[in-house]
Formats: C-alpha cells, structure tokens, sequence
C-alpha cells in the first residue's frame, strides 16, 4: 500500500505523539488517512483500471483493509454490493471502522480479523516508528524474517510490538455469503496463505485478484516464488501488472519484483481483452 511521507508530515508526526499522546495520535490519524481518502493522495496505478473488474453490483474483499482506502473505493464503485473488509490490527481496525462511519459506507463490512490458511489466534507484529507509534502498514504475522540482505531498503524499523489476532480461512467463514467478483489482498508477505485458504471460494466465484507482492517479505516467509506461481497456475489463472504508459496489462516478468498483480481466471480472459496487451 502507497503511503503519504511528506516532509511536513515526517516533521509534525514525532511532536504530536509526544505532545498529544496516543488517543490524540489516533484522532490525528484519522483525520489525515480521511483526507488522504477524499483527495486521492494514495492513488495506486491499478486503481485507474478497477472499474474493469468491479460493477455497481460487484461483491468484493478486501484484505489487509489497512486504513480503508481500497474498502473506500470498492465501496464507490459497488454501490449495490458488498465489501468484506478485513483488518486484524486493533488500533488499525479502530481507525478503519471510524473511517467507515463518517464516511457513511453502509455497505463496508469491517471485520477484526486476519486472513490465512488456519482458523486460530496468531501473534501479529507491529513495527514501531522512532518515536514510538505504530507502522501499522507493515504490520505482519509473526515467523517472518526480517533480517535478511535488502533490510535498509524494506524494513528499517529496529523494534516492533506484539499482538494476538485472530485469523480465519475465508473458506470457512460464513459471513460471506454472495458470489464474489473482486478480492484484493495486502498482507505482507503472506499472500499465498489467504489464497490457499480460500481456494474453494476462488474456484466456485472465478474472481479477479489483486495481490501485492514483495520478494523480500516472501523470503521472509521462506516462500518460494514458485510456489506461489504454481499455486496460481493450479487454480487456472494468468498473471499481470499494470504498465502506466501503456495502459494495458501485461504478462509478469520472469520474476517477482515489488509490486502489484492483477491476477485472471483463465475462463474469462477474453473479457478483458481490450485491457490486456498483445
């Protein structure tokens, strides 16, 4: 997930969580993510194309809510579906579902939950700044290694808190009970999880997939990258990403680099046509 880092910001941060403590920092947090929201700040590439795969009765997940942003969007685009929003974070999930309420998404769904390949109580950590507030971004499930070569490039964070969530197979949650046309997923290395646990879903719905991946944060994982490609081609599936300048999906490179993919039933390619590239 893109986030805003501006000078201002990075200056004004550190201050206001001293002065204001952490009830006022989450108050301040949620008026910045809200703004964020509302003028587009975060704005990823593959956002300019989910109309695409997302129509006014679409039922989408979001997985990896974060602060709501895709949960936001999704909404607009699907007035009359559902989003299943999934935040397993509490201070994240606090600040989500607030984000949800002014905002007036009656048809977000918010859940305090991870998503994985088991239904338990796992321990999540939670990078903290220099400061000492959360990183919530980069929040993760526990296992994973960080201290590998690339650290000063995608993990700086020296310490971190630990906190008990729980996460569910989406198979097996029975809160969701329409077809499913778009599912989106953020969860830092542990993306193949969520997909192994929600299989039966893919192959009944044939939804399109959103997947941001890391290579460090996989590794971190002992994920294999082809493990992750055979899963995807197990299940019928292509992978893309979003080239910019063309405004077309493209077939993935020979590798994994970090970025976002757009993920396509093999069935229903030729929907797409008019997006993908030849």
């Amino acid at each position: 997930m893109a986030s805003v880092n501006s000078p201002i910001r990075s200056l004004l941060k550190p201050l206001f969580f001293k002065l204001i403590g952490k009830k006022g920092y989450f108050l301040m947090q949620y008026f910045a993510k809200k703004k964020d929201i509302e003028q587009k700040l975060l704005e990823e590439p593959e956002m300019k194309i989910l109309h695409h795969f997302v129509s006014k009765k679409s039922n989408t997940i979001d997985i990896g809510a974060n602060f709501a942003y895709y949960s936001h969007r999704l909404s607009t685009l699907a007035p009359q579906g559902i989003v299943y929003a999934f935040e397993p974070i509490p201070f994240t999930y606090q600040v989500a579902k607030k984000i949800v309420e002014k905002c007036n998404l009656k048809n977000v769904q918010l859940y305090q939950l991870g998503v994985g390949n088991e239904n338990k109580e796992i321990v999540f950590e939670v990078p903290l700044q220099s400061f000492g507030a959360y990183s919530a971004g980069q929040a993760h499930m526990t296992g994973r290694n960080n201290e590998l070569e690339g650290k000063k490039q995608h993990y700086q964070f020296q310490s971190h808190e630990k906190i008990k969530c729980t996460t569910i197979r989406i198979d097996d949650f029975k809160e969701i009970n329409r077809s499913i046309d778009f599912i989106k997923i953020d969860i830092e290395g542990a993306e193949l999880y969520a997909l192994m646990g929600m299989t039966a879903l893919i192959k009944k719905d044939l939804p399109v997939i959103l997947l941001e991946i890391n290579p460090f944060f996989l590794e971190g994982f002992k994920i294999q990258e082809k493990e992750l490609t055979d899963f995807i081609q197990q299940i019928n599936y292509s992978t893309y990403v979003y080239d910019i300048k063309l405004r077309k999906l493209i077939p993935y490179p020979s590798n994994f680099i970090e970025s976002n993919y757009i993920i396509l039933p093999n069935s229903k390619l030729e929907m797409y046509t008019t997006l993908i590239s030849n």
